[in-house]
């Protein structure tokens, strides 16, 4: 592989980039070169490193002696009073918008030696820990107390301008100066509440200003209380612990007679479009991975920058990457560099098969197998690692994977892809907030549901297994596929309802099926395979995956905190295929070629949404994240190639709550028709809807309007628990590109009536109409019970929602 000699984009500084006092000692060489290089090595060059997406593991190890890291000292500070920097469409004291939003990455830019002078972590020195936090102050930036950053910010953010719709195209601009003076805002903001919190400055380990205004550092209990009193916190947060959750695919999505045609070939398809990878790292001389026919010019807007050693190097493919570490080294924990690296280069197999599934080269051979290929094989890849190896499994912690994300948004990511799970989802969509501020800076995030399979008392209980249920993001299942040829879009896609044959209600038979606890056996590294008595058949695929996890969410693993989420957000959002596929894995020896290995689990399905993700955004780089993910949603299948409903690998036809909208089909969500979309705005008048007391300590009171969670607004239509009579209201968008007429078809739910209003409107291009939809009860039932509404027009779009209703309680008269 080339290697990338003379990088066109200037460096940034690292932000986060916390450097132990103890550490410095240990490894003067790592602390020096941002611990790129293999312990004991120092011959590596060091370079400033910089985060794209993410797509981190899904596949749930259960080892047999687990050793997690030491986080029990890591908390996570989310800060009120100011936003992150992607809140803002706006200028800073003056400055206009086009300073903030600028399609030209290198406009306004100055040396990157005095970029972000204040967020920068000096090297460290062994005589003073606070000087290697990475909230130590710089160019002249002091302290400031908490009254008169407060101060500052208000009089900074106020009368911002606000732009009404982010396009893709321009990207934020991190070197801009109104950038730049925010950043060092947040900075002294953070600076102050340490302070003012009794807590050294070497204990922080990260500082977000991008998608969070926030830090992490290692804290006393009594610090931890001092830090929830104070008047700038909105949230202390304790650090978690995840661990990570092709050769047919891209025929069976239909890939290349669709968008591969539309882009004008599979060497363009993606062309301009960024996929990062934040996984265990890749194998960069993987042929998957080569980057011959790819031009030196980088996408617009792209300021990353690739952390080169003596181990690994970046290409016109992979164009960046970088490692996170140092929440998971907060504690008694260390990376162990006997079996892994110190760069993004990947020890044990998972980044380097996401990569390659979500944006690998196409036409790549795979002996006795066929041919292999990405999603979106002309799009750029950049790689950042954050899972380590502890007690033979591999192990992330959130800080760290919080730092990804919230640099990704300052590199100007097209896409994010987090196949990333764990036995301790979080408890409350406001655990999630820093991704409204991805949202909100037009980033497509893919989450992946979980590997932890359906509840042997599904229906009884309602328990959930799902790990990722934010709406601002889409939540990806698992699928089989088929091999050989045959492909989603190779018979009739006519719209059919997600739902049971008779009562709706989810099945619970497990007689000749593995226990969910048994999701492991199809979620390691190492490429385990579904067992051969639950194998579909080929003609009935697609179908959900036995581990795949579900909703609805009703108790989150055992536990009920006060806080947790109503059902009114469905998910899983969209299946993909997830079931024995192969990818990329890595050589033995640094230098060598890598091989293939076959992989199942909920980890394998999110690569492939980033990826198609990125062919719609190179299609409408217009489109919010929001609208992303309702083409593919609406326009999902909800059949089989063999014609009935997609089930379940226990034989039944699948509901909403473990298939969602149903399969991905990349052909149909490329012209969806209508859209439905949602955005920052909507997501914290969402919050405040659950806890506006929570919202207001979160956002400040200005602007915030508590809004129920059923009239958020997306496709999915969930109603838990309706006395008699419920009524929601969604708006869509015509993206299409001629006025239509649109007409609604219902099918009802089991025992409700459905009302929509208008049920026919016609609608101009870019225009919005909006409905109400009310439903009554006429039989009750604890069980959800599943239908939809389709919105179809006369140029050929059919635009569906999935509806469910959970009729508690009868209405017989006056309703």
């Amino acid at each position: 592989m080339a290697s990338r000699e003379n990088h066109p984009l200037p460096s940034l500084l690292r932000e986060h980039s916390a450097r132990r006092a103890s550490q410095s000692r240990a490894y003067p060489h790592r602390a020096r070169c941002g611990r790129f290089q293999r312990r004991g090595d120092s011959r590596a060059t060091c370079v400033p490193l910089l985060v794209l997406l993410v797509s981190l593991p899904t596949t749930l190890l259960r080892p047999t002696t687990a050793s997690p890291p030491d986080v029990s000292a890591l908390y996570t500070v989310r800060l009120r009073s100011a936003p992150s920097v992607a809140s803002y469409r706006g200028g800073l004291a003056g400055y206009p918008a086009t300073a903030v939003w600028d399609s030209d990455p290198n406009a306004n830019a100055t040396d990157a030696s005095s970029d972000d002078a204040a967020n920068s972590a000096p090297a460290p020195s062994s005589s003073s820990s606070s000087s290697s936090s990475a909230l130590s102050s710089g160019g002249g930036v002091g302290i400031a107390s908490v009254a008169s950053v407060t101060a500052a910010a208000a009089a900074a953010t106020n009368g911002l301008g606000r732009l009404g719709r982010l396009i893709r195209r321009p990207r934020l601009n991190v070197k801009a100066p109104a950038v730049r003076a925010f950043k060092q805002l947040l900075q002294r903001m953070q600076q102050a509440v340490v302070q003012d919190s009794g807590v050294d400055a070497g204990k922080v380990v990260y500082s977000f200003k991008h998608a969070s205004n926030g830090f992490s550092a290692t804290l006393t209990p009594a610090q931890v209380q001092r830090m929830k009193r104070h008047p700038s916190v909105a949230s202390v947060t304790r650090a978690r612990v995840v661990r990570p959750a092709t050769t047919d695919s891209y025929k069976f999505l239909g890939l290349p007679d669709s968008l591969w045609a539309a882009a004008g070939s599979p060497s363009d398809a993606g062309d301009g479009m960024v996929v990062g990878i934040v996984d265990t790292g890749v194998w960069p001389e993987h042929p998957s991975f080569d980057d011959t026919g790819f031009s030196s010019t980088l996408p617009s807007g792209w300021s990353g920058t690739c952390p080169t050693t003596n181990d690994f190097t970046c290409n016109n493919k992979i164009i960046g990457g970088g490692v996170f570490h140092d929440g998971f080294e907060s504690g008694s924990t260390t990376v162990d560099l006997s079996s892994d690296w110190m760069s993004p280069r990947d020890a044990a197999g998972h980044g380097t098969w996401c990569a390659s599934a979500s944006a690998g080269n196409n036409g790549i051979t795979i002996p006795n197998k066929g041919s292999a290929s990405g999603m979106a094989p002309g799009a750029r890849l950049a790689i950042y690692k954050v899972f380590w190896q502890s007690g033979g499994s591999m192990y992330a912690t959130s800080p760290d994977i919080v730092a990804a994300v919230d640099q990704a948004v300052a590199d100007g990511v097209d896409v994010l892809s987090l196949s990333l799970g764990g036995a301790s989802p979080y408890d409350t969509y406001f655990d999630d907030v820093p991704f409204i501020s991805v949202n909100a800076a037009g980033v497509f995030v893919a989450f992946a549901a979980g590997n932890e399979g359906r509840p042997s008392a599904f229906a009884a209980t309602g328990y959930r297994t799902l790990c990722n249920f934010s709406p601002y993001y889409m939540t990806v299942g698992a699928s089989t596929i088929v091999r050989g040829g045959a492909s989603l879009t190779s018979k009739s896609t006519a719209a059919a309802a997600l739902e049971s044959p008779t009562n709706s209600t989810a099945p619970t038979t497990t007689t000749t099926s593995p226990s969910s606890s048994s999701a492991s056996t199809v979620s390691t590294l190492s490429g385990a395979r579904i067992p051969a008595a639950i194998s579909p058949s080929t003609s009935s695929a697609p179908v959900v995956a036995y581990f795949s996890s579900t909703g609805p969410l009703a108790k989150p693993w055992g536990s009920a905190p006060a806080a947790y989420p109503s059902n009114t957000i469905l998910k899983p959002d969209i299946l993909a295929p997830g079931v024995e596929l192969y990818g990329a894995a890595p050589g033995s020896t640094v230098g060598n070629t890598g091989g293939f290995q076959q992989l199942s689990g909920t980890s394998m399905a999110t690569p492939h949404i980033a990826g198609i993700a990125a062919l719609i955004i190179q299609q409408h780089p217009d489109w919010t994240p929001s609208q992303v993910m309702s083409a593919m949603q609406t326009t999902a299948r909800t059949t089989s190639l063999s014609g009935g409903a997609i089930k379940n690998e226990y034989g039944a036809a699948a509901t909403p709550w473990e298939a969602g909208a149903g399969h991905v089909v990349p052909a149909r969500a490329v012209d969806p028709g209508l859209t439905y979309d949602a955005g920052e705005q909507d997501f914290k008048n969402f919050l405040a809807g659950q806890n506006l007391n929570k919202a207001r300590g979160e956002f400040g009171s200005a602007s915030l309007k508590a809004v129920a969670a059923k009239n958020l607004n997306r496709p999915a239509i969930s109603l838990p628990k309706v006395n008699k009579k419920a009524k929601v209201t969604r708006t869509v968008t015509n993206v299409a590109d001629t006025t239509s007429t649109y007409t609604v078809k219902i099918k009802k739910p089991a025992g409700v009536n459905v009302k929509v209003s208008p049920s026919r409107f016609t609608i101009a291009p870019g225009q919005r109409k909006t409905f109400t939809v009310t439903v009554v009860v006429k039989w009750a039932s604890s069980s959800f019970k599943f239908g939809s509404l389709t919105w179809v027009d006369d140029q050929g779009h059919s635009v569906r929602s999935v509806l469910a209703v959970q009729p508690t309680t009868a209405c017989w008269f006056g309703c």
